[in-house]
């Protein structure tokens, strides 16, 4: 494309097998596709999930998230509505739609696509760097130093794309009762 830096075939092609990935929220994050490689026209990222994972309802004002899932369900609140998202199925949620999800099986495997990017910044800056390409062992999750926050704060701040919704939590059931100190993925 005009005005992109030429590059190898080999900056074409990843895989979750040659990506660092992170652990955050009990998950394993394997960014294929980051906020710098496409200079933040969008993201992707492999998620493995344990059962019961999944973030409350929130909204992305500006940016759309898609979800191809490879392996496991999610029960997904779409706005006022709960689907079942199975294998091969892709998910869609414009800006601006409410939603959550919750994992309804052992564990789930998607493919996670932001536009425009954003989330893989919280998970690189934030999360910890995965020793094994599986969920993070008890007690492997590292918490966030104050220079990692204030980093990360510093590059939400022309970011911000999405804030917690007052929709009803139709997919509550689905989650262990944590306390809520206002963060989101």
């Amino acid at each position: 494309m005009a005005g992109d830096a030429p590059f190898g075939a080999s900056a074409l092609v990843s895989s979750v097998n040659t990506v660092l990935g992170f652990w955050q929220m009990g998950i394993l994050w394997s960014p294929l596709l980051s906020t710098e490689q496409s200079k933040g026209r969008y993201s992707l990222m492999e998620q493995l999930m344990p059962a019961q994972a999944g973030p409350p309802p929130h909204v992305h004002d500006f940016g759309e998230e898609l979800f191809y899932i490879l392996d496991g369900e999610l029960a997904l609140q779409l706005n006022d509505q709960v689907v079942v998202g199975t294998p091969g199925q892709l998910v869609r949620i414009p800006a601006g739609t409410t939603h959550a999800f919750a994992v309804t099986t052992e564990t789930a495997r998607v493919l996670n696509f932001y536009v425009p990017a954003a989330l893989d910044l919280e998970i690189t800056m934030l999360g910890t760097p995965a020793t094994s390409a599986t969920l993070p062992p008890p007690g492997a999750e590292k918490q966030a130093t104050d220079t990692q926050q204030q980093a990360f704060a510093q590059r939400l701040h022309d970011l911000a794309t999405q804030a917690m919704s007052a929709q009803p939590d139709l997919l509550a059931q689905y989650r262990p009762r944590q306390p809520d100190d206002g963060h989101m993925p």
